[in-house]
């Protein structure tokens, strides 16, 4: 079943927020990466995103918590996915005649959609290293030990941290990427704190965020 991990996992996240149909196909196939690496640019994006995004206000409160990361990266497919989905209700909700920026927030077409879901739909699913992290010092969980003690409601093993579960970039170009992300307040289990799928566009030579699509759940 195409990006199953994923599937599970995201029902696990929002099983205590309202939710809505998000509408989208989860049915490709998938296999376990253990040996690949990140490549530079990869490893950039991955950091400067990651610089940049718990910085913001709303982790103020957290400043003191361990960072852990999903060791089994979020699929890339997902940001193709959320991409797909935000631009086709942007789309519907007639913006487009509203602020003529359709090309400056959406850089790639329907062909280009379809052939970037081609390309991704025998993906493998990437597993974090501590060392693809420069910037923080994290820890590592797997994804089955995640599913496990939010089962149980052990909630206790996961007080004082984030919990961060992200994919590896989709690079659409050597200026622009995508990112999806789920971040967590692991002291009530996995208490949505952000997610998105974000545009990651490098502006003198550091990656920051630019745009941001959703899948159309809500916390």
């Amino acid at each position: 079943m195409r990006n199953l991990l994923y599937l599970v996992f995201y029902v696990l996240l929002f099983s205590c927020s309202v939710k809505k149909d998000n509408k989208l196909s989860n049915t490709h196939a998938t296999s376990i990466s253990t040996d690949s690496k990140l490549t530079e640019m990869e490893g950039n994006i991955i950091n400067d995103f990651i610089d940049f995004e718990l910085k913001k206000d709303r982790y103020k409160n957290y400043k003191d918590f361990e960072i852990v990361v999903i060791e089994e990266a979020l699929q890339k497919h997902k940001s193709i996915e959320t991409y797909k989905y935000s631009r086709d209700e942007w789309i519907s909700m007639n913006r487009i005649n509203k602020n003529g920026d359709l090309e400056n927030r959406f850089l790639l077409d329907t062909l280009q959609i379809k052939k970037m879901e081609i390309k991704l739909e025998k993906e493998d699913v990437y597993k974090w290293k501590i060392s693809d992290f420069k910037y923080f010092k994290v820890n590592l969980l797997k994804y089955e030990e995640l599913k496990t003690i939010i089962n149980t409601g052990l909630y206790s093993k996961f007080s004082s941290r984030i919990i961060i579960y992200l994919s590896k970039p989709l690079i659409i170009d050597e200026n622009n990427a995508f990112i999806s992300f789920e971040v967590g307040n692991g002291q009530l289990g996995f208490k949505s704190i952000n997610h998105f799928t974000v545009l990651m566009r490098k502006v003198n030579n550091k990656w920051e965020q630019v745009n941001y699509y959703y899948d159309g759940v809500f916390n």
